[in-house]
């Protein structure tokens, strides 16, 4: 997408008509570039409606037939220096330089040139550096004249242009950041497999593999590691003899075919399985094992191929052994010794070495891996590289990789259908294993490939360029693929809702949401949360009903699905939170969540109905989404067969409430109330509540740098109607509304607002304000607030506390002129992002220049604490541990982020940061007085990326984010 623009669509004085343009292309050239030429004729028909023909010699061109359509003013000239004798002779006579691109890796230029030959006047010239260089310069050109690398597996619209032209820019080029770039399909079943059955056949045959290598070299893409899901159907999927043309077609495209973590030298677990040649336990089956790691090897040899080595264990697992390490090492030495035999070297054929869960362990611990091989290290299934390269791995001759997971099923840990890593955090974490040189392979798991159109071309663009976008400009991504897949006129909006969605994406994976993730009490986070949804979800659609029907299929596909699955998916946990919530409370409305919550659950299955279903395309999709992801169990990794809920609260509605407590109900923000729902012996403590009740009564505070409201919520608990009015006597307290009508079968309780009018409230008050509710069936209850007038010096510029707490998100005040610092303004929680050290610089430990925030207090804590908010993130630099600088006034901890028990384990507390998104870290402080204070914050390495800072007074609540952004007084500056 951010390729130089060679293409455009508006006549100019030397731009040159490709419409009906015939292409030249040397027949003893690559097959794949023959096939991507066979595609890129097939796409310039589609755009212009006009044919071009292909051709294979120069004297063909010489016609003298008038009647032939063809443009004789331009030709479209495509072939590689190795094999092209069009392109060696257009260099060898002067009218060609490819100095450029000469001896380098898949790289591509363009060049519009006057002809040599009679044929016509001038050519846009293709020339690639070798077979897949050329493929990619063909398809870049297909890109740029409108045809979408996902236009058959997105239904992406193709827009005619009766009239394309080659623009007059002498040379256009393209090269790779990385030197492999591909997929895992993994996880397949049931959404792809059954899918692709319906569509294909019973095997996943060549005629499937068509399409995804076809896809694979639009996106600049060169590996794949194919679908390899056991035992459904019986035997599974085998890349290898599911259809005898599948490898030798991937060769064909220009695909490099190599087998996952657990499946080495070319050989499918499937395969073993039903060879019925005994355990895969190499100490016990050695001969046979060797003998099927040599099959594979033989059966690839023909082909280009990358083998892995190494093995686990049966079914995916560790291998079971005294000594695992030995084993491995023995392994590998027979691999190396089998290569040797059937390529003439050690080395004669790629080979990778997946770092893969233990299998990392054992090399940190000194397992051996030849030089020549690659070191594939592994994120933590959740997009964190676990692992980098030293300076020391930096000079191997095999390089280094990583295999990155865009989804994963595992435990309540899954995500595959509607959670994605956000784009931020995947930029950053490539970034970072570019700036490590970890160059070599880049391989993502994508399970079902569909669902992930976005996060996988983004991925794959960063592979072809890592410098684009940057970090602070990742908006540029999501407005040209918006524009590519639906045109410039809608591009602006739908790269806004994309956007959008990618940045809530970054609270937290669906599939993680329970029920208690958003405080449905605390900082209204829940239904903050939820506002977001809805206002996103209202916007796509508005969009849809503008669209023409031809772009609907795709739209829905890449944008409206994720927007409304997400708020649906969300709606369900928070509602599913306050059903819970309102059944302690014994509200009538208990029972209305109930069965809205069954509507949602049913909205979901009606969403992924129409998906498989469509309105547009009919059933191209049946079965792609049917995976569930409702009623994980957290004790096994096996998926649910169908989805479930649980945990709804009902209230018997006939039932008439105690009547020491009435019917009548009040709910304070911020507070459950003090035993809800049950009844006081002591009557006399009960309406109006008093004694250790009014805890759960009193809202939280009310201050000029604090929210603007606070609420307390009415509602019945009973089968009769409830007509309640409230009376306050101060005149600067002010309310939402102070008298209403509630019916037992009322679908909403009524909630009201409190607000402080500052100019009438007296100076530095600091009490509680009564507010009196009465029914006219005789409730009466009382909500307490508390008032507290209050200013900061004058001349002081900071953050504020409020409500015991202060709560700074960093990125807010960030500077561009903090040197050897970077900003990441899409990345992590908040919405402004997170910061950290440049990948670029050096390590400046002491003499680095804090981040400095100052901060006012009202209250002087005995015990102050300043919880840091990090975003998700692991060591993976072994030479740089993760350790930082928190300071405040004179005094500074040190500390590490991260605690490892074992060497290439997962820290403590993975599990809980993981399902977060953040690390927390707090950091305790001697008492601190009330008044203006500073704290610091040095990052001593460059994986630390700081979202938040907040700090504890003494009134902070549990909550997911913690409170919302603090006021801020004076310059930012």
């Amino acid at each position: 997408m951010f390729d130089t623009r060679f293409i455009g669509f508006e006549p100019g004085t030397n731009n040159l008509e490709l419409a009906g343009a015939s292409i030249l292309v040397d027949l003893k050239d690559f097959d794949g570039v023959q096939l991507a030429v066979d595609s890129l004729a097939a796409d310039l028909h589609k755009v212009t409606g006009s044919k071009s023909a292909i051709f294979n010699d120069v004297a063909s061109l010489n016609w003298e037939d008038s009647s032939n359509v063809l443009s004789r003013d331009i030709m479209i000239v495509v072939g590689s220096l190795e094999k092209s004798q069009f392109i060696r002779e257009l260099v060898d006579t002067g009218n060609l330089c490819v100095q450029s691109i000469q001896g380098k890796w898949e790289s591509f230029q363009t060049n519009v040139l006057a002809c040599p030959w009679p044929s016509t006047k001038h050519m846009l010239v293709i020339s690639g550096s070798d077979k897949r260089g050329t493929i990619f310069g063909i398809y870049t050109l297909a890109e740029q004249i409108g045809v979408s690398p996902w236009y058959w597996w997105a239904d992406v619209p193709i827009s005619p242009h009766k009239h394309i032209y080659a623009l007059p820019i002498q040379t256009a080029q393209g090269e790779p950041s990385v030197q492999y770039r591909g997929i895992f399909i993994n996880d397949e079943t049931p959404g792809l497999i059954d899918w692709a059955h319906e569509k294909f056949g019973p095997k996943l045959n060549s005629e499937f593999y068509k399409t995804v290598f076809e896809l694979l070299l639009r996106m600049k893409a060169n590996f794949i590691w194919p679908a390899m899901w056991s035992g459904f159907p019986e035997p599974g999927s085998i890349f290898f003899e599911d259809d005898p043309l599948n490898q030798e077609l991937a060769h064909r495209y220009g695909i490099v075919v190599s087998t996952s973590h657990h499946e080495p030298m070319q050989r499918n677990m499937s395969e073993w399985r039903m060879s019925n040649k005994g355990k895969w336990v190499w100490e016990e089956n050695k001969e046979r094992i060797v003998d099927f790691m040599r099959a594979g090897a033989e059966r690839a040899h023909p082909y280009e191929s990358i083998l892995t080595l190494g093995m686990r264990g049966e079914s995916d697992g560790a291998i079971q052994s005294q000594d695992p390490r030995a084993i491995l090492t023995d392994v590998v030495a027979t691999q190396r010794d089998i290569i040797n035999d059937i390529y003439g070297r050690p080395d004669g054929v790629g080979q990778v070495m997946a770092l893969y869960k233990e299998v990392q362990k054992h090399y940190e611990e000194g397992l051996e891996v030849p030089d020549d091989v690659t070191l594939l290290f592994a994120d933590d299934n959740f997009g964190n590289i676990r692992r980098l390269p030293t300076s020391k791995e930096r000079h191997r001759q095999g390089g280094a990789g990583i295999y990155y997971h865009l989804e994963y099923v595992l435990l309540a840990l899954f995500y595959e259908k509607v959670a994605k890593t956000d784009k931020a955090k995947i930029q950053q974490q490539l970034l970072a294993a570019h700036a490590s040189d970890a160059r070599k392979i880049w391989l993502f798991n994508v399970g079902d490939i569909k669902p992930l159109e976005l996060p996988l071309t983004f991925a794959l663009s960063l592979a072809w360029n890592i410098h684009t976008p940057c970090p602070v400009r990742l908006f540029d991504f999501f407005d040209a693929y918006a524009e590519r897949e639906f045109g410039l006129k809608y591009a602006k909006d739908i790269a806004k809702l994309l956007m959008s969605h990618d940045r809530m994406m970054s609270y937290r994976r669906h599939e993680h949401i329970e029920s208690n993730t958003f405080s449905i009490l605390q900082y209204r986070e829940a239904e903050s949360v939820m506002a977001k949804w809805r206002i996103l979800e209202e916007r796509a659609e508005e969009v849809m009903r503008s669209l023409p029907t031809s772009h609907k299929a795709a739209y829905f596909q890449i944008v409206q699905h994720p927007i409304r699955a997400s708020r649906i998916n969300t709606e369900l946990r928070v509602t599913l939170g306050r059903n819970q919530l309102y059944g302690l409370q014994r509200r009538n409305t208990t029972n209305v969540l109930a069965y809205r919550i069954l509507r949602l659950f049913d909205d979901d299955w009606s969403l992924t109905e129409e998906y498989n279903h469509s309105p547009w395309v009919d059933d191209k999709w049946n079965h792609i989404m049917k995976q569930p992801h409702y009623g994980f169990s957290p004790t096994t990794w096996q998926a649910p067969s169908r989805d479930m809920i649980t945990g709804l609260s009902f209230v018997q509605r006939q039932q008439a409430s105690n009547f020491i407590c009435g019917q009548m109900g009040i709910a304070v923000e911020g507070h459950t109330g003090v035993r809800p729902g049950l009844v006081n012996e002591e009557s006399d403590r009960m309406q109006p509540s008093r004694g250790e009740l009014v805890s759960g009564l009193t809202l939280p505070e009310l201050c000029p740098y604090g929210p603007k409201n606070r609420f307390f919520e009415i509602y019945t608990r009973g089968p009769k109607d409830v007509d309640w009015f409230a009376v306050v006597e101060q005149d600067w307290v002010l309310l939402s509304q102070y008298s209403g009508h509630l019916s037992p079968d009322g679908e909403e309780d009524q909630r009201v607002e409190v607000s402080i009018d500052w100019n009438k409230a007296p100076k530095k008050f600091h009490g509680i304000v009564i507010i009196n509710i009465r029914s006219q069936q005789a409730d009466f209850e009382q909500v307490h607030v508390k008032v507290i007038c209050r200013q900061v010096p004058e001349g002081f510029s900071g953050f504020v506390e409020s409500n015991g707490s202060i709560s700074i998100d960093v990125g807010m005040s960030f500077s561009e002129s903090q040197q050897l610092y970077q900003a990441y303004p899409y990345l992590g929680r908040t919405s402004s992002g997170a910061i950290g050290l440049a990948l670029s610089s050096k390590l400046p430990g002491i003499d680095l220049q804090p981040l400095l925030y100052p901060i006012y207090l009202f209250s002087g804590p005995s015990t102050f604490r300043v919880i840091l908010y990090f975003t998700m993130t692991l060591e993976y630099q072994p030479e740089e541990q993760l350790r930082y600088d928190i300071l405040l006034g004179d005094s500074k901890q040190t500390a590490r982020l991260l605690e490892y028990h074992l060497i290439a384990d997962l820290p403590v507390g993975w599990e809980d940061a993981v399902r977060n998104n953040v690390w927390t870290r707090t950091h305790s402080f001697c008492a601190v007085s009330p008044g203006a204070h500073v704290i610091g914050y040095r990052p001593l390495a460059r994986g630390l990326l700081l979202e938040r800072i907040i700090v504890d007074a003494g009134g902070l609540k549990d909550s997911y984010f913690g409170p919302p952004a603090s006021s801020f007084i004076g310059n930012l500056d």
